[in-house]
């Protein structure tokens, strides 16, 4: 069975994008959430590989410089999370990644973030595509003139903001007038799971105004074919859109 190496004492690394961190403002105040957020990477990233053994306990407390209780809740969310088992006797064991919990949001945020593997981010789009699309053919016959006037005001702020952050919140807003209307909260909060943790393209980033020229005019298409009552104009469009918006670039080095 192969031991993980002795390793000098490093500060963890950061994982997401400035984009994603300004999701997330604040850092973990939890210790045990900045040791677990660390191993993680370690594991998904393939420095712990599978079938390899975690540092002992006493090596952890060293190497992050926390108690005993902290280095134990860490290791106790990663088996939580099903990316190692502990044998007694034998120590914390990685495991295959078949195995790994990518419904909670700290694994699913860094293995989209490491892009690890050939295809999870487009798996991921594919995904959220999908269930997109059942949620506005869900929500079209319901949609109300209130849900179009939130919408509408959403449309605005796209066309006249020039920040990053506020263009993303109306943008995902705007989303969640007919995610909300379909009534299908577990398809929902997977959209909404999806969305939180990919890491949006550094185009979009660097040039957030230009990228939401091109995108809002396919809201505004969404909008208008929902307003008419052509579904299937909508759900064309909503398809384009996510495709077009969730694409990074070379699929062998993605958004670098």
């Amino acid at each position: 069975m192969e031991t993980s190496p002795t390793r000098t004492r490093a500060a963890p690394r950061e994982l997401t994008s400035g984009a994603s961190e300004s999701r997330r403002t604040h850092r973990p105040n939890r210790l045990s959430t900045v040791v677990s957020e660390e191993l993680l990477r370690r594991i998904i990233s393939g420095e712990y590989p599978v079938g390899s053994l975690l540092p002992p306990e006493p090596q952890l407390v060293a190497e992050f410089e926390v108690s005993r209780p902290v280095a134990r809740e860490a290791m106790k969310f990663l088996e939580a999370a099903r990316l190692v088992t502990i044998r007694q006797g034998e120590g914390t064991v990685v495991r295959e990644s078949s195995a790994w919990n990518l419904l909670d949001p700290s694994v699913l945020r860094t293995a989209l973030a490491l892009n690890v593997g050939a295809r999870i981010r487009s798996d991921a789009v594919k995904l959220r595509l999908d269930l997109d699309l059942s949620l506005l053919a869900e929500a079209a016959p319901n949609l109300t003139d209130d849900d179009f006037g939130v919408m509408e005001r959403h449309l605005h702020t796209m066309d006249a903001e020039s920040s990053f952050d506020r263009l993303q919140e109306a943008d995902l807003a705007f989303h969640r007038v007919y995610q909300s209307r379909a009534g299908n909260q577990l398809t929902e909060g997977i959209v909404h799971l999806l969305v939180d943790e990919m890491p949006p393209p550094s185009r979009v980033v660097a040039a957030p105004r230009e990228s939401y020229d091109a995108a809002n005019r396919q809201h505004w298409a969404i909008f208008r074919a929902l307003r008419d009552g052509r579904t299937d104009d909508a759900l064309s469009t909503l398809s384009e859109h996510i495709s077009q918006m969730w694409t990074w670039g070379d699929s062998a080095n993605p958004d670098r």
